[in-house]
């Protein structure tokens, strides 16, 4: 018997030990095992929202709604981790036992835990007259060149961010709207073949003010005869000095000398709205005056200037799409297969961030408890 309860206080110490060990071990910091989750957790939500939000706002466009933007101002994850262990019991010995004692020797042990997870999202509706201004505010001319010497389509990013290039005009959608000038899509269509050769580059020049203009060049040095008479056609239709060798990029809506080009840039509302105009829409939200149809393009203005993006719309969610919103009870995407409207829908974001000026929008202040 003595032997046996030599053997059950080494039981006892031994789970004792177990779970005090045990617990000790579980008390490293869990924070470094979140990152890796938590940051592309995040990524991609904000990623999918923005999304959502983007071609939510382009759709309420088309019915003559009011655009909302809310940007995601602090995502703040904090954790705790509670652990407690318990351990009791009894070793009877002889003595007790003929006293009477109703137990035997028994060990009593518990454990519980908690984990929570508080992550903390903030949230800045942005409006005011900050904002406002961002929108408003036509994108700066040097600023869409230098996309193009990034690696951006010309014809891609003149499409969508321009309204006239030394007066010829892109296409304007809607009811009012009007095709784009046959000029103004062959310069297009040439310029995305410079791009492709190789021909066109871009540096910044000191005006006399001290501020910086953007300046084009076309490169003739290793350039095909095809490239060669393209340069030359560009400047014939843009009114060029054929001998020039560098020329300015303007903001307005015509030039002033041959040895500059004029770009009436959009701004970002009038992006938004040209996009809203390529929604395809229900035809009966179009009979009860929900919204205005658009006519046909004719087949000279389709076999010119292909459209920049599909937005479709249909009453049952699609599994195949890029992203996709719910609105009066139909459903518009971005079909994920369309890699023409993703990279465009993907460029607006560029587009939003060259016309930001001024000071950002004052975000919230969230106070964190140290303790």
């Amino acid at each position: 018997m003595a032997q046996l309860t030599r053997l059950t206080r080494g039981l006892f110490c031994i789970v004792t030990g177990f779970l005090f060990s045990s617990i000790i071990s579980g008390c490293g910091s869990i924070g470094p095992k979140t990152v890796n989750r938590d940051r592309f957790d995040y990524i991609t939500a904000i990623s999918e929202s923005w999304k959502q939000q983007t071609l939510l706002n382009i759709v309420k466009l088309r019915y003559a709604d009011v655009p909302v933007f809310m940007e995601v101002g602090q995502v703040i994850s904090g954790y705790e981790l509670e652990s407690t262990v318990s351990a009791g019991g009894t070793l009877g010995d002889k003595s007790w036992r003929n006293a009477g004692g109703a137990l035997g020797t028994f060990v009593d042990v518990g454990a519980s835990g908690r984990y929570l997870d508080r992550p903390t999202v903030t949230y800045a509706p942005l409006t005011g007259p900050e904002f406002v201004k961002t929108m408003m505010t036509p994108f700066p001319p040097g600023s869409i060149m230098f996309l193009v010497e990034a690696g951006w389509p010309v014809d891609v990013i003149l499409q969508v961010g321009v309204q006239a290039i030394d007066g010829l005009r892109n296409h304007r959608g809607g009811p009012y709207g009007h095709p784009a000038d046959r000029e103004f899509t062959e310069v297009l269509r040439l310029l995305q073949r410079i791009q492709l050769s190789g021909g066109i580059g871009f540096k910044l020049a000191r005006e006399k003010e001290g501020q910086e203009a953007t300046v084009l060049m076309f490169h003739t040095r290793r350039l095909t005869p095809e490239t060669i008479r393209d340069v030359a056609e560009v400047r014939r239709l843009l009114r060029l000095n054929p001998e020039a060798t560098e020329i300015r990029i303007t903001y307005g809506a015509d030039v002033l000398s041959d040895n500059e080009i004029a770009l009436h840039t959009r701004s970002g509302y009038q992006v938004l709205v040209e996009l809203a105009w390529l929604v395809s829409v229900p035809p009966e939200h179009v009979s009860d005056h929900r919204t205005l149809g658009t006519l046909a393009p004719s087949p000279e203005e389709t076999a010119a200037l292909r459209p920049i993006m599909s937005i479709h719309s249909g009453t049952e969610q699609t599994d195949k799409s890029y992203t996709q919103v719910r609105y009066r009870e139909h459903w518009y995407w971005i079909d994920d297969r369309d890699i023409t409207s993703k990279r465009v829908f993907t460029f607006l974001t560029v587009l939003f961030t060259l016309s930001e000026t001024g000071q950002k929008i004052q975000q919230p202040i969230l106070t964190i408890r140290a303790n």
